[in-house]
């Protein structure tokens, strides 16, 4: 990615640098404010454009496109300046390639956007951004190299790179891994776009000027970003002015000096960005650093000022492109992170939108009035600068203010994490230093314990000599906190020996690491460590596996993965990361961690196993466990396994390929983890799974549809028979869809798709319509058109509903799907006794929504029983802990009230009772009795249990039935006090 990322940059850049001189010589400076409003007002357009292509084609392809499109417009420039070089012509040259530039940029970044989610974004984006820098870098070396003999020809390398980099995008297209997306920036992020599809432009942008109006902060950053973009452009101008004179209007001089003001420029932001952003993020904070560039800016104009020469404006190019671009934009990154997750998009779709733009035609319009009222020479310019340049430092002052009380608030709600604290404010002030030890000291303990490490971290002095007051305190946590981040020497051997008797194992552990890392070594240290490891409570072991990770400990570690107690494991797998994974003899016991009964432990397993690459011993067993998450029941554990085996071993994949053929979320997620994957081949081998799938699945809904229509025109037992068929071919149907969906959601989830998934289950017919519109919209065709035949079962409709002739059933009886055949078979010749219990199952609204595989697992678990007509099922005040599903015949639940029954409810086929019993402990609150011979399936309370861990749609429709009753009893408390008399 950054090579790809190299490739735009370097080819980009060389024909700005070729479009920009030539724009200069022939137009002149004096048309820049012109062209700042012209550019600024193609912005709407530029963004209609990109989005209509993105729906139209996706987001690869449309990339593509805009790639293409580019290299034409090259040679088509080259052309026009070829024929006729004039101003009419360098000014629209200059405009269509600013226009084409935006349109690749916003192309480029929804292209790279769509592989990373959020997390991985920050580790990601800034590699990709050290790519663009080393392209323009390139494009600087190539305009200074080139310019010896021409200008016009840098356009060709415009043309060249495009091409090069469509066919570079195919490659990454197919090789790169989609991950799925589960942090809330990402939800808020999709929510948004889907905000602005649904409602409009206009509606989003009112939404967010509703912040602009309600937060403080908000207003300061709009303000900062507006006052940013004049200056940038005014100083632009007064560069340009200076950069032509400089040269004597000679094309070739000028293409030579832009080339290596940009090299130079971007050489200083490359450093900045690697070296010296990252110390004084560290060290001064954000607070301190958005101040740089406006004091710079301030010097840059001063200077010119002072001294309107070559080298003050190439001082001030530099400041306005490489300090900007180097320090700014990183600080400007972390700024948004003291406003709420949910406002970020909407914040930031008004700076692009409408402040930013905005403020490129103010500063175009002022200049042209300042050119109209007095000559726009290099010192008036610079002394607009200057006035500007001030304006900005109370903009950045007053942003900074805020966002120091946006931080210590987010400190008290605790939302806010310990790096982006110190990032924040850098080293604390004597001032915020005292209200840090008042939270430490302060009631609120999560606050208390976050201000002790933040502290720490900030201030290792101010937090050392709070040490012999902290080492007191009540609070475990503070207490393992300073010995943790408190510096070694500040903790005296008698202190250390305190806290090696404490009541709790993890402030021991912290005490005897402590002693360890001192430079004069704590004896006891091996003999507390040894201690908690050996130790019957699970705390203490599980502070020993977290101590392991500091001394090396490979043995603790690996007995931690192998522990009987749950915390245990999940602590020594926290150990693994911590020494990343280079731990002896650890792959079977973490092998054995990946497939361990407690999902947590699961889970931590997989996040580790995706940074961890086992022994070539172990790789086909690692292959295989993975594969076995894949089957897994736990949609976290599935979406884990599938991109550690994508991250770490590739090869795994194709042991994906049988479970294509399962008939649950096996199938799904294979499917998603395939088309995640990036294999060319793996992904022909699920593309023709799901087109054989789709269309084996628009057969059988047409025959459902059939079936449905048949129904209404039998009885007995043909009824039932076709009742069970279309229930097979509904599952059918059904997987099918969903394998679809799977694959949607793999190539589409960083545009919203889990947006349209949500429409697709609504029961509001507008909306799921709305939903199918936008799924085809998706595409592609081979995949969302016969997805959406499935997702809308109308549109099988048949004109005549016959039944199903012979010569059909028996060829459903050799379908590939074990239900199918099966239940197309009892079609045929009769339902057996399991068949007609399926059904019954099925009836139930508790499980009416599982598949008959889930149906047949559950059948499993349950026993018949059989009451005589008068018999009594349970008693009030029995201790049950069954369900019944009543199959065939009556059940009446009732109380016994002064002497009479009550009957409170009749429970016939298809309906449960009892269900309250098996989630608590309580007595029966009411009678049951048979009233009539009947038969039932009983549950207990663990096979159930069982059930709900492995199925939770289970548990959702037991809220939703006991819900339903709330509702009921509601209304039935409304009714009767509507019906008392009034009050007097």
């Amino acid at each position: 990615m950054a090579g790809f990322a190299i490739v735009i940059g370097w080819a980009m850049y060389t024909a700005f640098s070729a479009a920009q001189s030539i724009f200069l010589t022939k137009a002149g400076p004096h048309a820049y404010p012109l062209f700042f409003i012209v550019l600024a007002l193609a912005v709407w357009p530029i963004a209609a454009l990109q989005g209509a292509l993105t729906r139209r084609f996706g987001v690869g392809r449309a990339f593509r496109i805009t790639l293409i499109a580019n290299a034409v417009m090259a040679i088509g420039i080259f052309t026009a300046y070829t024929l006729r070089e004039d101003a009419t012509v360098a000014f629209t040259a200059y405009v269509v390639y600013s226009v084409a530039f935006e349109l690749v940029m916003l192309n480029f970044w929804s292209f790279v956007t769509q592989h990373f989610n959020v997390l991985e974004g920050k580790r990601i984006f800034p590699v990709i951004a050290a790519g663009s820098s080393v392209g323009y870098i390139l494009s600087g070396f190539t305009t200074t190299i080139v310019a010896v003999f021409a200008t016009e020809p840098l356009i060709f390398v415009w043309a060249l790179g495009s091409i090069a980099a469509a066919i570079m995008s195919v490659g990454l297209e197919r090789t790169l891994f989609r991950p799925a997306f589960t942090d809330e920036a990402d939800q808020f992020l999709v929510a948004h776009e889907v905000e602005r599809k649904r409602h409009g432009a206009i509606a989003v942008l009112r939404r967010a000027f509703e912040h602009v109006a309600g937060s403080r902060l908000v207003l300061a950053l709009v303000m900062l970003a507006f006052v940013l973009q004049i200056v940038s452009r005014v100083g632009d101008y007064l560069v340009a002015v200076l950069f032509v004179a400089a040269t004597h209007n000679n094309l070739q001089e000028l293409t030579i000096l832009i080339g290596n003001a940009w090299l130079v420029s971007y050489v200083v932001q490359l450093v900045v960005s690697l070296f010296v952003a990252p110390w004084v993020l560290n060290r001064l904070g954000v607070k301190n650093a958005i101040m740089a560039l406006p004091i710079f800016t301030l010097i840059g104009f001063t200077a010119v000022a002072v001294n309107p020469v070559l080298g003050t404006a190439l001082f001030l190019f530099i400041v306005r492109n490489g300090l900007q671009t180097g320090l700014d934009d990183p600080a400007q990154n972390v700024l948004g992170g003291a406003l709420p997750a949910q406002v970020v998009p909407r914040l930031l779709y008004l700076l692009d939108n409408a402040v930013l733009p905005g403020a490129a035609v103010a500063t175009g319009a002022g200049l042209l009035l300042l050119q109209a009222a007095v000559t726009a020479s290099v010192e008036v310019l610079a002394a607009a600068g200057i006035a500007l340049a001030v304006l900005l430092i109370v903009a950045a002052w007053w942003v900074r203010s805020l966002y120091v009380d946006a931080i210590y608030s987010r400190l008290r709600t605790h939302a806010l994490s310990l790096a982006d604290f110190q990032q924040a404010v850098g080293r604390p002030t004597p001032d915020q230093v005292i209200e840090l030890q008042g939270y430490i000291r302060g009631t609120d303990a999560k606050t208390r314990e976050f201000a002790a490490a933040a502290l720490a971290k900030s201030s290792p002095e101010a937090f050392a000599s709070m040490a012999p007051e902290l080492l007191a305190s009540p609070d475990v946590t503070v207490r393992r906190i300073v010995l943790q981040m408190a510096p070694p020497e500040s903790i005296t051997a008698d202190q250390l020996l305190a806290a090696a008797h404490d009541d709790d194992g993890w402030v021991r552990a912290a005490a005897a690491i402590a002693g360890v890392i001192r430079k004069d070594r704590w004896e006891g240290s091996q003999e507390v460590l040894r201690a908690l490891a050996g130790s019957d409570a699970p705390r203490d072991r599980a502070a020993a596996a977290w101590a392991a990770a500091f001394v090396a400990d490979d043995g603790t570690v690996v007995t931690a993965l192998r522990d009987a107690d749950p915390g245990v494991r999940l602590e020594g797998i926290r150990s693994l990361a911590r020494m990343k994974g280079q731990v002896t003899g650890v792959a079977e016991a973490l092998l054995g961690c990946m497939c361990d009964a407690q999902v947590a432990v699961r889970r931590e397993a997989l996040r580790q196993a995706v940074r961890w690459a086992p022994p070539a011993e172990w790789q086909q067993r690692y292959a295989e466990t993975l594969a076995d998450g894949l089957a897994s029941g736990d949609r976290d554990v599935r979406r884990l396994a599938a991109e550690a085996m994508a991250a770490q071993a590739p090869e795994a994949l194709a042991l994906a390929l049988p479970l294509l053929l399962a008939r649950d979320e096996t199938s799904a997620a294979a499917v998603e983890a395939l088309v995640r994957s990036g294999r060319p081949d793996l992904f022909q081998h699920a593309r023709g799974h799901l087109e054989t799938v789709l269309a084996s699945g628009v057969q059988l809904a047409r025959l459902s549809s059939r079936v449905r229509g048949a129904m209404r025109h039998v009885d007995g037992n043909t009824a039932a028979a076709y009742a069970l068929l279309r229930i097979g071919l509904d599952d059918y149907v059904s997987s099918a869809a969903a394998s679809g969906l799977a694959a949607m959601r793999a190539l589409h989830g960083k545009r919203g798709f889990a947006t349209v998934e949500r429409g697709l289950a609504s029961e509001q017919s507008p909306t799921r319509m709305e939903a199918l519109e936008t799924l085809l919209n998706f595409g592609p065709g081979w995949l969302a058109g016969p997805l959406a035949r499935l997702l809308e079962p109308e549109s099988f409709d048949p004109v005549v509903a016959r039944p199903l002739s012979h010569a059909e059933l028996e060829s459903l009886t050799q379908h590939s799907d074990k239900w199918v055949r099966e239940t197309a078979e009892a079609a045929a010749h009769g339902l057996s006794e399991h068949m007609k219990e399926l059904i019954a199952l099925k009836r139930v609204p508790l499980f009416s929504t599982l598949t008959l595989e889930q149906l047949a697992s559950i059948d499993r678990l349950m026993v018949t029983r059989h009451y005589a007509k008068g018999e009594s099922a349970f008693r009030r005040g029995d201790v049950g802990a069954e369900l019944y599903v009543v199959v065939d015949g009556e059940i009446r639940v009732h109380l016994d009230h002064d002497g009479r029954e009550v009957t409170l409810a009749k429970h016939g086929g298809g309906t449960v009772l009892g269900e309250m019993s098996v989630f608590d402990d309580e007595p029966r609150s009411a009678s049951a009795q048979a009233t009539s011979d009947t038969t039932v399936r009983v549950l207990r309370r663990d096979r159930l249990h069982a059930i709900v861990h492995e199925h939770p749609e289970v548990l959702l429709e037991f809220v939703r039935n006991l819900s339903q009753r709330l509702r009921a009893m509601d209304e039935k408390v409304a009714e009767s006090e509507e019906s008392l008399p009034a009050t007097p």
